[in-house]
């Protein structure tokens, strides 16, 4: 039997960092798409369940055209058992009413239920809240026999300011074979105990730079294939807009055609749908700036969306404006470099900081 796991695809969502409103709206629109995407993807795998582990929508009140055609998807694609579980975000938000629940859809509450498949698994899970109460552990009664996979929408091992948290070690022994985690949109996996493990399958699309991927990967779910209560994952890539936050160290002996080079050679790495920050870390000779206007013109069409942080530090020649008896900058500097009170590298910082002031340019704090 093929199972989707995957979780916050934060439908509706309405703040997106590093894009103007036009761009959200089409990233917004995308959010949609991934979920039309991927009931396609199921039928086309034949994939016989979907597990939806929180914060599918973003709000507690999504728009009715979201939610209507969540339904439409529900309800056309008959043979996909969908299973729904709240995140913090859509919290106790249920896309049907208690008298039109359709036969292929399972919306866990706050007490833990299971469901039977064939062969032999069993889906079970509950919509927590901040509080994991002990109690709670212990209602967790699935059959040993079974392949057993659980959802839930928590950090594990950890708390964070949504949760407490849900532990591995309070569900051990309890015969989980697989639990299907949301919340947190990077992936990560673990032991419970020697029979079962944890996994998070990460955001179908990030929503700001927090989310941002590392070149090459892209956000997307796990495919969970059983056969014989043998369990094989396999991670499917699935997200269209990527966040890449992108650091380029330079040191003063490095010029703009050299940037240039260093930055196109990353850009052959990107993707034209990726949503790109590049930070601009070291140092550049005083009569080298960066040039952001330039990058900004190479690249500002290369991208969904491109900007840029100038972190650099002018490589002042502290000795040249030392030896200058005659200007505000030398005597500045001289009372900086004669203080018996400062560090070097103390006096090194204001001393940059003080010629930054002086010339008018941005102060690197």
């Amino acid at each position: 039997m093929k199972i989707i796991h995957c979780a916050d695809i934060h439908i509706d969502i309405k703040e997106m960092s590093g894009l103007n409103a036009e761009k959200k709206k089409i990233k917004r629109s995308q959010l949609l798409q991934n979920l039309i995407n991927l009931f396609n993807y199921a039928e086309a795998n034949k994939v016989s369940a979907i597990l939806f582990c929180g914060d599918i929508f973003d709000v507690h009140e999504p728009t009715k055209n979201s939610v209507n055609i969540f339904k439409k998807l529900v309800l056309s694609y008959k043979k996909i058992k969908c299973f729904y579980i709240w995140g913090n975000h859509d919290e106790r938000f249920s896309p049907f009413q208690e008298d039109e629940m359709p036969e292929n859809f399972f919306l866990f509450k706050e007490n833990f239920k299971k469901f039977d498949l064939d062969e032999g698994i069993t889906i079970g899970g509950a919509s927590l809240g901040r509080y994991v109460l002990d109690s709670f552990y212990s209602t967790i009664n699935f059959d040993k026999t079974r392949f057993n996979i659980m959802l839930a929408h928590q950090p594990i091992n950890a708390s964070d300011e949504y949760f407490n948290g849900i532990f591995a070690s309070k569900l051990a022994g309890r015969n989980i074979d697989y639990l299907a985690l949301g919340h947190i949109h990077a992936g990560g996996s673990g032991r419970i105990d020697e029979r079962g493990i944890w996994q998070y399958s990460g955001c179908l699309e990030g929503r700001s730079f927090n989310d941002a991927s590392k070149i090459g990967e892209k956000k997307g779910f796990y495919l969970l294939d059983i056969e014989n209560k043998t369990l094989k994952s396999s991670f499917i890539p699935f997200s269209r807009f990527d966040y890449r936050s992108i650091e380029l160290t330079i040191n003063p002996n490095i010029d703009h055609l050299q940037i240039m080079q260093k930055l196109k050679e990353i850009a052959s790495k990107l993707s034209k749908d990726d949503i790109v920050r590049l930070t601009i870390k070291g140092k550049h000779k005083e009569e080298n700036p960066i040039q952001k206007d330039l990058i900004m013109q190479n690249f500002y069409d290369k991208f969904f969306n491109f900007e840029i942080i100038d972190e650099t530090q002018t490589d002042f020649d502290f000795e040249k404006y030392s030896k200058d008896v005659l200007s505000l900058k030398g005597e500045f500097l001289r009372s900086v470099f004669e203080s018996k009170e400062l560090s070097g590298a103390e006096k090194e910082k204001i001393a940059t900081l003080g010629l930054e002031a002086l010339k008018g340019e941005d102060l690197s704090i």
